[in-house]
C-alpha cells in the first residue's frame, strides 16, 4: 500500500490517493482534479472510489468532476444531504481497494456528517484518514454547519467521536488529517504531515479536556473568524461543483470592456504586490496579492460571490493562478483581466517605510495607528496607542475610524495592511499610509 499526500497551500487542504496493487481511491479531492488523473494515468492505476469525509465548508471539492472523468463512484456518509449521484456509507462499512480494506467510522462533530476512514491490511489497522475531526495538534471546530445543528450540540458529538472512538484506536496508528497549519477549520493545527493517535492523546490541547462540559465550552469559545463563503461552499459541495476544466479561458479585456464591467458593479481585484498596487491602481479596486498563499482565504472574506470579478495583474500567468485559487472557493465569475499597464484612471496610496513611520510618531502630525493583525498577535506586542481591528472585522468596525485624521495601517509583514488600505480607500478614506514590512520591519528599525 502507498499513500500519496496532495497539499494546497493557503487553504492548507490535504487530500490523499490510496494505492494498493493497480487500484486506487481518492480522499477529499480539491477542485482542480487534473493532478489526480495524471498521477493515476502515470502509474497505471484504476480509480475505484472517491471518498468525502464530510461536505466541506472551507473549499469547493472536485468530487463531481473527478467522478465524471474517471467513472469512479463518490461515497459519503449516509447522513450527508448530498444531491449529486453517490453511494451512502454507514458506520462499520468496509470497502475494498486492492488488498486494503477501508472501514468507515461515523465521527460527527466538526460537521453532522463527518466520517473518518481507517485502513486495514490483513485485518491490522495501518492508517486513519481523520478528515476535519482530528488534526495534528488540534481538533475540528464545531460551528461551520450551525445552520443545521447548533455548535454546542456538534461539540458534544465531537467529544464522543474523539474520546469514545478515535482515542480507542491503537496508539501507534498513523493519522492523516484533512488540513495543516493555517486552516480556519481549527485553531492550533500543526504543520506536521501526519501524526499518531498516541502523539495526539499526549500532546493535543483539546484532548487534555477529558471532562465533557469543559470540552464543549472550550470548543465554542474564541473561535476564529469564518469567511462568508463557507456556507456557500457547503451548498456547492452538496450538489457537486461544475467542472473546473470546463470553465472558459479568461479573456484579456480591452480597456473599454474593463470599464464597462466596472460600471456594472464588478469587483476590481488587483492581485499585484502591495507596493505596486500602492503606487498606481484602478480607482475603487481591492488589493489581494496572488503571491501570498492566503490569497483565496482573504478573497473569500472580501470579494462578493454574487458579482463579476475583473482582475488587474502584472502578468497573464497571475490571471490564470488567480482563476484557480478563486475556483477553489467556488468563485467562478471571473469576467476577464487587464494588466496594470492597461489602466487609464488611477490613484495611489502612500507606502511608508518603517523608519519613516517611526519618525512620524515623534511629530505633531502623529498618525493614528491601525493594527490589523489578529487580537492574539496584537497582545503579544504592539505599538503604544495603536488601535487593533483584526482585518476580518475591518468593514463592520469602520465606524470606529475617522476620515479626518491620517491613518497609518500595519500588520505583520505588510500584506494584510495593503488589503486594509485598499478597503479603506474604497470607502472614502483619503489620509492613508501603508506601513511596508509591517511589525517585522518596525522591530528591525527600532529597539522599542
Amino acid at each position: 500500500m502507498h499513500i500519496e499526500r496532495c497539499f494546497v497551500p493557503g487553504l492548507a487542504h490535504t487530500s490523499y490517493i490510496v494505492v494498493s496493487g493497480n487500484e486506487a481511491a481518492v480522499v477529499d479531492p480539491e477542485r482542480n482534479v487534473d493532478g489526480y488523473l495524471a498521477y493515476l494515468a502515470g502509474n497505471g492505476l484504476q480509480l475505484r472510489y472517491i471518498f468525502l469525509t464530510h461536505l466541506h465548508a472551507d473549499f469547493v471539492a472536485g468530487h463531481a468532476e473527478l467522478s465524471n472523468r474517471s467513472g469512479a463512484p463518490i461515497l459519503v456518509s449516509e447522513t450527508a444531504p448530498a444531491t449529486f449521484p453517490h453511494g451512502d456509507l454507514k458506520d462499520g462499512d468496509r470497502i475494498t481497494v486492492g488488498s486494503v480494506q477501508v472501514e468507515v467510522m461515523a465521527t460527527p462533530g466538526h460537521s453532522p456528517d463527518s466520517i473518518c476512514l481507517c485502513l486495514f491490511e490483513s485485518d491490522v489497522p495501518v492508517a486513519l484518514f481523520s478528515g476535519d475531526t482530528l488534526f495534528a495538534g488540534d481538533v475540528g471546530r464545531p460551528d461551520l454547519r450551525d445552520r443545521e445543528v447548533g455548535a454546542r450540540e456538534t461539540a458534544a458529538m465531537l467529544y464522543d467521536s474523539l474520546f469514545n472512538k478515535l482515542l480507542r484506536l491503537p496508539q501507534e496508528l498513523k493519522v492523516y488529517p484533512g488540513h495543516g497549519a493555517g486552516s480556519l477549520c481549527g485553531r492550533q493545527i500543526s504543520s506536521a504531515p501526519f501524526t499518531t493517535i498516541g502523539q495526539e492523546a499526549e500532546t493535543n490541547w483539546a484532548l487534555q479536556l477529558t471532562d465533557r462540559a469543559r470540552f464543549v465550552e472550550a470548543m465554542v469559545a474564541n473561535l476564529p473568524e469564518r469567511p462568508l463563503y463557507f456556507a456557500r461552499s457547503v451548498a456547492i459541495n452538496l450538489r457537486g461543483a461544475p467542472s473546473f476544466s470546463d470553465l472558459p479561458a479568461i479573456p484579456h479585456l480591452r480597456l473599454s470592456e474593463f470599464n464597462a464591467v466596472k460600471q456594472q458593479g464588478a469587483t476590481i481585484l488587483d492581485v499585484r504586490p502591495g507596493a505596486l498596487f500602492g503606487s498606481r491602481h484602478a480607482v475603487g479596486s481591492l488589493n489581494i496579492g496572488i503571491a501570498n498563499p492566503w490569497f483565496a482565504v482573504w478573497s473569500g472574506f472580501f470579494v462578493n460571490p454574487d458579482l463579476p470579478i475583473a482582475l488587474v495583474v502584472g502578468y497573464e500567468t497571475d490571471a490564470r493562478q488567480a482563476r484557480l485559487e478563486l475556483a477553489r472557493i467556488g468563485f467562478d465569475q471571473v469576467a476577464g483581466f487587464v494588466t496594470a499597464d492597461d489602466l487609464d484612471e488611477t490613484e495611489a496610496i502612500s507606502q511608508t517605510k518603517a523608519h519613516d513611520f517611526l519618525a512620524s510618531l515623534e511629530t505633531p502630525q502623529r498618525p493614528v495607528i491601525v493594527d490589523v493583525r489578529s487580537a492574539s498577535e496584537w497582545r503579544q506586542d504592539h505599538l503604544e496607542d495603536s488601535i487593533n481591528i483584526p482585518l476580518p472585522q475591518l468593514l463592520r468596525r469602520i465606524g470606529e475610524l475617522s476620515k479626518e485624521v491620517h491613518l497609518a495601517v500595519l500588520c505583520g509583514a505588510g500584506y494584510r495592511s495593503s488589503i486594509a488600505v485598499s478597503l479603506l480607500k474604497a470607502e472614502g478614506f483619503e489620509r492613508l499610509s501603508n506601513v511596508t514590512g509591517g511589525m517585522q520591519a518596525v522591530r528591525g528599525a527600532s529597539c522599542w
